[in-house]
C-alpha cells in the first residue's frame, strides 16, 4: 500500500492497531543513520513491517515518509529486542500532546536499525530515500524551513565532525 503523507500513514496504522487482536505483538525500533542524518523507524505489527524514514528540518520539526517493507519473522523480532527501551516521546520530539502515540515504549538502536535497513529491507531503501528527498525539497521551498534546515545541518555537521 502506498501512502500520500505521514499523517495518512499514521491514521492507517492507528486504525490497524485499534482493530488488532494481538496488540501485544506490536513492536517498534528506531535508530539514526549518522551518515545521512535520517531516522529509521521499523514498526512490526502482527502481520506486516512498516518503515518510517524521517529527517529533522528544523528544531522539533520532522519530514517523514512511510512504506510497507515486508512481514515480521521470529529472527527479526529477536533482533529488535537488542535495543534499549525508550519512551516514544523522546524519539518523536513532538511538542504537542496531540501526537499519535500507539504504544508507550519502543526500542532504540542505530546499529540494529542499520542492519534492518541494509540486510533485510535494502530493496525498499531507494524508494523511501527518493520520497523523503522529494518531501524535504517541498518543505525547503518555504524560507522559514530553508533557513532553519541550513542552521540545523551546520550544527549537526560540526557536532559529528
Amino acid at each position: 500500500m502506498e501512502f500520500h503523507g505521514i499523517d495518512e500513514f499514521m491514521r492507517y496504522l492507528k486504525g490497524k492497531y485499534d482493530l488488532s487482536e494481538r496488540k501485544q505483538d506490536w513492536r517498534a525500533l528506531t535508530g539514526r543513520n549518522h551518515v545521512k542524518g535520517a531516522y529509521d523507524t521499523f514498526v512490526f505489527t502482527d502481520q506486516k513491517v512498516y518503515q518510517i524514514k524521517a529527517t529533522e528540518v528544523a528544531p522539533k520539526k520532522m519530514a517523514a515518509v512511510a512504506s510497507e517493507v515486508g512481514g515480521p519473522s521470529p529472527d527479526l523480532l529477536e533482533a529488535i529486542k537488542g535495543g534499549s527501551p525508550v519512551p516514544l516521546s523522546v524519539i518523536s520530539r513532538s511538542p504537542s500532546a496531540y501526537s499519535v502515540i500507539m504504544f508507550g515504549m519502543q526500542q532504540y538502536s542505530s546499529e540494529i536499525s542499520d542492519m534492518l535497513r541494509r540486510e533485510y529491507y535494502s530493496s525498499r531503501q531507494d524508494r523511501l530515500e527518493h520520497d523523503l528527498q522529494r518531501s524535504l525539497n517541498v518543505l525547503l521551498e518555504r524560507p522559514e524551513y530553508r533557513r532553519a534546515y541550513r542552521e540545523l545541518k551546520e550544527t549537526q555537521d560540526s557536532h559529528y565532525a
